[in-house]
């Protein structure tokens, strides 16, 4: 039996370091800096009121002040091109006094392009739930990408929280020169496999 969970170990662990060897983060931001208005990082903001996007308990809060006509947006400028297999992954929550009618939206855009909704949600109160979006194929291999997180709420006291964001994908013309964790895992699932080989013999 223990011959046996060796084995699948040195398996699990090889399948893990191939997966991971492709995926490559283009950006993240986990917010974790003081309170501000200015979210920084590269973040270009779009409000109503100088703080309706602000760096709030470590995360991205986004508010619309219904009265001033804009929403609440947060938006990011990536290179991609060389870039395949492309995924957006975040948190989001939403502060209690939210209702249904209230929206999270993510959108992209590619060069001057029209902006194109990739996820909406409902906004009703809600603890943080994590959300993957992707393969997005709008924008594999594209040289100029915007993608933004905004928000469409009926009054100032209403808002969404953003918090652990990563864009990753694949890059194209040729495999990425593995970290040190990743020789390492490998190097463990190799000693796995001499494991159960040693003892059979």
């Amino acid at each position: 039996m223990r011959k046996f969970g060796g084995l699948i170990l040195g398996i699990f662990l090889m399948f893990s370091v191939t997966g991971m060897a492709n995926a490559l983060t283009i950006f993240s931001d986990d917010f974790n800096r003081s309170n501000s208005n200015d979210v920084g990082n590269g973040w270009v903001e779009n409000e109503g009121d100088f703080d309706d996007v602000a760096i709030w308990n470590n995360t991205l809060r986004l508010r619309d002040w219904q009265w001033i006509g804009n929403d609440a947006a947060a938006k990011q400028i990536d290179n991609l091109a060389g870039w395949t297999n492309i995924y957006l992954d975040f948190d989001w929550a939403a502060s209690e006094n939210t209702e249904s009618s209230d929206k999270l939206y993510v959108s992209f855009k590619v060069g001057g392009g029209d902006w194109v909704k990739e996820w909406t949600q409902s906004l009703s109160g809600s603890g943080f739930a994590s959300v993957s979006l992707g393969p997005i194929s709008l924008v594999e291999n594209q040289d100029i990408v915007k993608f933004k997180f905004h928000t469409d709420v009926s009054t100032s006291r209403e808002y969404a929280q953003i918090d652990n964001v990563v864009l990753r994908g694949d890059q194209s013309g040729g495999a990425p020169v593995p970290e040190p964790a990743t020789m390492m895992l490998f190097g463990l699932g190799l000693l796995g496999l001499a494991g159960v080989s040693r003892k059979k013999s």
